[in-house]
């Protein structure tokens, strides 16, 4: 089955705005130092530009598909695509920390716009099975070559000598790509008829985004201010009223008004798994990016360029194992996560070893340790989402992807405050007997071991699933 140009056309247009996402998810990763070191930025500065980025994409991720719906799935990817690109633009010309968090913020409030539109169009605009699975999986692998490429291009960009302030252009780069997706959408992807089924309330999209912020607030100001009462009062404040929101979500789900979440999901084991596999799991992964290029930088002395090319050997194993899972997963099951898991504990146990070198240029065993540890990750974040769905009815498919994404969003902030927090302010200046490796990345890389431990608890704990045929895979 061949596409035709049109049909091409449709999904590079459409796979921009997860290209974008992406990208700028990752690329800020390697060019953090950076931007810490020319705007003078303290730690939690820094904690925070990627935050609020996440945070304003989470906030409407969750009712994404009623707003398409009701508004227009074109509408709402132009309009995300457009806010993108102006936030871009802030970003970009940031004279100050304050102009370059709200410009963050905006980028992830475009972000939560745009991506699930992007994902609902390609459905709708490829009516065929087989078409529309291919279709998806083309959006996909481009999301997997855009954290490469964001990977890659945070090192290159900022030690670039042909303009002042070079960090500049992590941001300024989306500019010219906004601007042509939003012509090429608005001229060549179809206009989609808009279906509102039921109002829209922003109340709950609202109380979610503060609720994140309250939690995070104290977890990243915490450790800086030395854990004021003000501090503990807020977060303990912040749990109690969460807890409350959800108990009056679930009241308005069992009456049958309209909820943020549909509670019957949480009826399943293997969800209810699946949700604490992803939680763990994501407060390791953006950390890990974090928290090793700024190692790599402030206490190995590599340069941007040379840490972001260092992490596209990650991406490389990425990609090579994510390749091959979807069909060892069949034949194997959980076995292949549970084995991706240890090898990502091993990956970081060995780089407490070799990062306890005096050595400090990158190396051929650096780069083979960065592969290794991105097989492990390759085998393990394709399957997440696909096992915790496994038993969840067709028809809850879309609001129990809609849960699992926001959980996983949720999850990266906590990694980013409490993981990479650890790193940044941990004291000492040995870990066990490695006393080459600062006690902070020796702190924060074991307990990244342990959250990756406590998700394949989880996998190992989740229930055999027959096949249709009578077969028996380990979900």
């Amino acid at each position: 089955m061949r596409f035709q140009i049109k049909d091409l056309l449709h999904i590079s247009i459409l796979s921009i705005g997860i290209f974008l996402f992406v990208i700028d998810l990752f690329i800020i990763n390697v060019s953090l130092p950076t931007i810490q070191h020319a705007l003078d930025l303290s730690n939690s500065a820094t904690q925070w530009i990627i935050i609020l980025y996440i945070i304003g994409y989470a906030s409407l991720l969750i009712n994404a598909g009623n707003a398409g719906d009701y508004y227009g799935k074109k509408k709402l990817y132009l309009l995300g695509m457009a806010g993108f690109t102006f936030a871009s633009v802030l970003c970009g010309l940031s004279t100050n920390i304050y102009f370059l968090l709200l410009g963050r913020l905006l980028q992830g409030i475009s972000s939560g716009m745009m991506v699930p539109q992007g994902i609902a169009l390609i459905t709708l605009l490829f009516e065929d099975a087989a078409k529309r699975s291919m279709a998806l999986g083309i959006y996909g692998s481009i999301a997997g070559v855009a954290s490469v490429i964001g990977q890659l291009l945070g090192g290159l960009l900022p030690d670039q000598s042909w303009i002042q302030e070079s960090w500049r252009l992590i941001f300024l780069i989306n500019i010219p790509i906004g601007v042509l997706a939003c012509i090429a959408a608005y001229r060549y992807v179809p206009s989609d008829q808009a279906k509102p089924k039921s109002t829209i309330s922003f109340v709950p999209m609202l109380s979610l985004f503060i609720l994140m912020i309250g939690t995070i607030y104290p977890l990243i100001m915490g450790p800086e201010l030395h854990w004021p009462i003000w501090c503990i009062l807020l977060l303990g404040t912040a749990l109690i009223l969460a807890l409350l929101f959800l108990k009056k979500q679930q009241q308005r789900f069992q009456k049958g008004q309209q909820a943020l979440f549909n509670f019957s999901l949480f009826r399943s084991k293997i969800f209810n798994l699946g949700l604490i596999a992803a939680l763990a799991y994501y407060m390791v992964q953006d950390a890990y990016f974090i928290i090793n290029s700024n190692y790599l930088q402030n206490h190995k002395s590599y340069t941007a360029t040379m840490t972001g090319i260092a992490f596209v050997y990650q991406g490389i194993g990425y990609v090579v194992a994510s390749l091959m899972v979807s069909r060892l997963i069949q034949r194997h099951g959980k076995a292949v996560v549970i084995t991706g898991l240890t090898i990502m504990v091993i990956g970081l146990f060995l780089h407490l070893l070799i990062f306890n070198t005096v050595n400090e240029e990158i190396s051929d065993q650096l780069h083979l340790l960065f592969f290794f540890y991105g097989l492990g990750c390759g085998s393990v974040l394709p399957s997440l989402m696909t096992l915790a769905l496994k038993d969840v009815n067709k028809e809850l498919i879309g609001v129990g992807s809609a849960i699992y994404l926001t959980i996983q969003q949720l999850s990266i902030c906590l990694g980013i405050a409490c993981v990479v927090g650890l790193f940044l302010h941990a004291k000492g200046n040995t870990f066990f007997q490695l006393n080459n490796v600062t006690a902070a990345y020796g702190y924060a890389t074991t307990v990244s071991m342990l959250l990756l431990i406590l998700v394949a608890c989880c996998i190992v704990c989740l229930p055999t699933i027959r096949k249709p045929k009578g077969n028996f895979i380990n979900a």
